[in-house]
């Protein structure tokens, strides 16, 4: 269950699928902080007017930008840059954004099955770490971790933190999900972009869903293989004190 404090999906004038991930239970009884860890699609289009409620009404600390370098030399950072918040380069895909994946698509079912290629690619899991380095400092929070759309690298990012924190499956899905009614704009968005349009067309329709068979996939492939989200963490060498970091950083 969630204890709703506050609401979960903070509409701007131009950031899409921009939500709050406090509220929700974990299994041993504790909750997820509000506005401490936020999880959204592309900054770069904000308005002013969506700058001044980052910086002042959300009071937004730092930064993660899981986009490859490739994509922040094609699309910048917008406004964010004159803000003065912390800023976190960490990118889930590398040598080419989302255009790298066109090969593996011929492969993949649904977009589960994206998500577990990507964790097993070398290199990702040390991101993973590296992420998680950043939001268990309470120092970086607020923070917000984004990609391009807020589903997929995001949605990976935000199903490992809620599972290691010991959010139920079932709420770890809901919250992918709620990218779903963002979709129809985003193709609509690439559709009138020359470049992007081209790329759309390559793309597999399940790629513009946010199907819960797909971050149920994800999990419970991750549990079968490493036991729990978390012993994949534990694959990756990292401190023994980031799990317990994180939880005293985000639970109440």
């Amino acid at each position: 269950m969630m204890a709703e404090s506050y609401y979960r999906e903070i509409p701007f004038e131009a950031v899409r699928n921009f939500r709050d991930l406090g509220g929700y239970q974990t299994q041993n009884g504790r909750t997820v902080a509000w506005r401490r860890l936020f999880r959204s699609g592309d900054l770069r289009n904000m308005t002013r007017g969506d700058l001044t409620m980052l910086t002042e009404e959300i009071g937004l600390t730092s930064v993660i930008d899981l986009r490859s370098t490739v994509e922040l030399e094609q699309q910048g950072g917008g406004l964010l840059s004159e803000a003065g918040i912390s800023y976190y380069s960490i990118p889930f895909i590398t040598g080419g954004g989302e255009r790298k994946l066109r090969e593996p698509f011929s492969a993949f079912s649904n977009m589960g099955e994206l998500y577990l290629y990507l964790v097993n690619q070398g290199g990702l899991g040390r991101r993973v770490v590296e992420a998680l380095e950043v939001i268990a400092e309470p120092q970086n929070h607020p923070v917000v971790f984004h990609c391009a759309m807020g589903k997929d690298r995001t949605g990976i990012l935000a199903a490992i933190i809620l599972s290691v924190l010991g959010v139920a499956d079932e709420y770890i899905i809901d919250d992918y999900t709620m990218s779903a009614p963002y979709m129809e704009e985003l193709i609509n968005s690439m559709n009138h972009d020359p470049k992007m349009a081209e790329f759309a067309r390559h793309l597999p329709g399940f790629f513009f869903e946010a199907a819960p068979e797909s971050m149920s996939l994800f999990l419970s492939t991750m549990q079968r293989e490493y036991g729990s989200v978390r012993g994949y963490i534990e694959t990756q060498g990292v401190d023994a004190s980031l799990t317990y970091r994180l939880e005293k950083a985000l639970l109440i």
